[in-house]
């Protein structure tokens, strides 16, 4: 991982309300918890609040005001980055809710999840999980790839009542394009999905058997495949 003391506040702002981080309490050899995080004060401190399942007492000798503590999360964009800081507890509040305060840190690391950059586009396209005489049928998701990379793309579709579950499963993507009688036809796996401002955002790694699609797809959209 690389310091990156300059954007620690560009980083930090990625800690909204809702997301789920890992808090790894006394140190790299201390207990993991799942904390959901409640807010952010930019330059003082973050707050997070404990699992209702987690029971505080069972950590009293690390949830101790002042004690080291080490933050990761994961931050989604073209290129995938898992972000890590250390810092301490400023405060512990046990009632009416379990909540934590920790210190703002002064510095943050940073490291590159994908291989492969993903290029920005704005492709329509379709995924289901069933395929009958080389068409889409079943349960259809209409969309966009609003990002692609020659192993993966990011599928946008609208959030709509309750169908924000998004299952890690095989699926097939139809892509339309400018020019073309019938949609590009894709195998590959949904990896994971999460909620944005109403949309749907599913992480798709394409299956080893599409890739020379994918490629040739690439060269169409003069988007470089190395």
């Amino acid at each position: 991982m690389i310091p990156t003391d300059f954007n620690v506040n560009e980083f930090m702002t990625h800690l909204t309300p809702g997301k789920v981080i890992d808090l790894q309490l006394g140190g790299l050899s201390g207990v993991r918890i799942k904390p959901t995080v409640i807010g952010l004060d930019i330059g003082r401190y973050l707050l997070v609040k404990f699992p209702s399942k987690l029971n505080t007492s069972d950590y009293q000798d690390v949830l101790l005001q002042g004690n080291g503590v080490i933050v990761r999360y994961i931050v989604e964009g073209t290129r995938g980055e898992c972000v890590a800081f250390s810092t301490t507890i400023e405060h512990i509040i046990t009632v009416p809710e379990k909540l934590l305060f920790l210190n703002y840190p002064t510095k943050i690391e940073n490291r590159q999840l994908r291989t492969h950059q993903r290029e920005k586009t704005h492709l329509p396209a379709q995924i289901s999980q069933k395929l009958v005489n080389g068409k889409l049928a079943g349960t259809l998701l209409g969309g966009y790839i609003v990002d692609i990379s020659p192993r993966g793309c990011q599928f946008s579709f609208k959030q709509e009542g309750g169908n924000s579950a998004v299952k890690k499963c095989p699926v097939h993507i139809a892509i339309t394009l400018m020019g073309y009688d019938e949609p590009l036809l894709v195998d590959a796996h949904v990896k994971n999905h999460r909620v944005e401002n109403g949309q749907i955002l599913v992480g798709i790694m394409f299956d080893n058997n599409s890739l020379d699609k994918i490629d040739a797809l690439l060269d169409e959209l003069s988007i470089d495949a190395d």
